[in-house]
């Protein structure tokens, strides 16, 4: 459950009009990204009237400035828990795997946010530049500065290009999870995707005898 929402509920509580516009905003957009979101689409899914999504929020911009602020402090807080529990790079892509496929409509909304240039992400972090810590301890632990003899990144790597991918694969995998149901003749398990993106992105494709010495040369 959303972090805003499991803050106003007690046990046993039937959710009240914020907590099913707020759970039907994510849905809305995860689906629609930002602009195609509608908020007459947000309080039909939420069974209620649009009246009432602005007697708490200003517009569609700031509702999808909160949700959008509540995902991303949410899963990278989540990071930097996960990473604290190992060391080195295994603990940085298990982390980014392991906080993208709990929410996975969270993943969603923030791989359309990527896909849209990302604007409203920087104007988070413009607003409040705390929000970027996460991202550099995750760069500190990939590295190996926040724990000497970690396991050790390939030489030749930016360690900030390094976790800025992973977390753009680990949402794009934990969002596109159901696009791949034509693909295969059973549903695969989350933690299959989990553990075959983890040894991917830890290993890569080649075996060691086949790794070239240099990367392809760049495109012309």
């Amino acid at each position: 459950m959303d972090a805003f929402v499991a803050g106003k509920m007690t046990p046993g509580a039937k959710p009240s009009i914020a907590d099913r516009l707020w759970e039907a905003s994510r849905a809305e957009f995860s689906l629609r990204g930002y602009h195609g979101a509608r908020v007459q689409g947000i309080a039909r899914r939420a069974g209620c009237n649009v009246a009432l999504l602005y007697r708490h929020w200003a517009s569609k911009r700031a509702l999808y400035l909160e949700v959008l602020r509540t995902i991303w402090s949410a899963m990278l807080g989540n990071v930097v828990q996960l990473i604290e529990t190992g060391r080195g790079a295994p603990a940085v892509v298990g982390a980014y795997l392991d906080a993208n496929l709990r929410d996975p409509l969270g993943a969603q909304i923030i791989i359309r946010e990527f896909l849209d240039g990302g604007p409203f992400l920087n104007e988070l972090f413009e607003a409040e530049p705390e929000l970027v810590a996460p991202v550099r301890r995750a760069v500190q632990a990939i590295s190996g500065e926040a724990a000497p003899g970690a396991p050790a990144l390939r030489p030749g790597l930016d360690p900030t290009l390094v976790v800025l991918s992973v977390g753009g694969l680990a949402a794009l995998v934990a969002s596109a999870h159901e696009a791949a149901r034509p693909f295969f003749a059973q549903p695969v398990p989350a933690e299959v995707w989990r553990q075959h993106l983890y040894d991917l992105l830890l290993h890569g494709v080649l075996g060691c005898q086949d790794q070239p010495a240099g990367g392809p040369p760049p495109a012309a």
